[in-house]
């Protein structure tokens, strides 16, 4: 937490200062709404299961279906706000050690965990709007949809739950850098855990183990690659462009 504070005070005289060297100039505030796929390559920081750390290395791959869209505000040409709206696919996957199997169990156990998610994104950009930036922000999101998936041998299995108190609401923050032509990357790290801590003991267990969901204890996080499908300054600015050229 200490972290995190320092991290938020030294974003914020960052763009205290972007502020004060052009506050001076002549510039145009710019509203507009911009939105477009996002790329997510997830996975999970140190898995506990009952505080003892078991090894994860395994890198989820979430092509579909991450949407999001933004209502910008731009203060000139280096520095912005936003939030908006997104529906985001977000999870992990973990080998299960030997010791935790149901009885009966043989064959290594594969977990792949999910959710989608809604969420409240808010943030800066810092740079040249209308080329390259960095951006950086926090996300509140809402789990809708648990699906879980179990892999023993060849055999698969999984269930899914609408609002599954499996899970919880997510507080996340991110990091990402924006190119030109609508692409950026962007690294994210969910604050909260991702299972519900207080999922009771009289509850069920996961699927085909030993282990209630609050035992298993850790913190996804992702990058990805983010394409804007649409984006209304840009599309002014080429109408503008073109009138001019004509």
């Amino acid at each position: 937490m200490v972290k995190l504070r320092k991290l938020l005070f030294t974003i914020l005289g960052i763009c205290l200062l972007s502020l004060s060297g052009f506050s001076q100039e002549e510039r145009r505030t710019d509203f507009y709404f911009s939105g477009g796929l996002e790329i997510i390559f997830s996975g999970m920081t140190a898995i506990n299961i009952d505080n003892q750390e078991i090894k994860n290395d395994v890198i989820r791959f979430a092509p579909v279906f991450n949407g999001q869209t933004f209502y910008n505000i731009d203060f000139g040409d280096r520095f912005g706000l936003f939030a908006g709206l997104s529906i985001r696919n977000i999870g992990f996957i973990f080998d299960v050690p030997d010791e935790y199997k149901e009885d009966g169990a043989s064959g290594s156990m594969r977990k792949k965990m999910r959710t989608y998610n809604i969420g409240f994104p808010v943030g800066f950009k810092l740079g040249n709007l209308n080329g390259f930036f960095i951006y950086g922000g926090y996300e509140f999101e809402q789990p809708i949809h648990y699906k879980e998936k179990t892999f023993v041998g060849g055999h698969k299995s999984k269930f899914s739950l609408w609002f599954s108190d499996r899970v919880v609401p997510q507080e996340s923050v991110m990091l990402g850098i924006q190119f030109a032509r609508g692409l950026n990357l962007k690294f994210k790290y969910y604050m909260t855990p991702f299972f519900n801590q207080s999922w009771g003991s009289d509850k069920a267990n996961i699927d085909g183990t030993t282990l209630n969901y609050n035992q298993l204890q850790g913190n996804v996080f992702y990058f990805s690659l983010n394409c804007n499908i649409f984006d209304t300054k840009r599309k002014a600015r080429k109408a503008r462009h073109a009138s001019f050229n004509f």
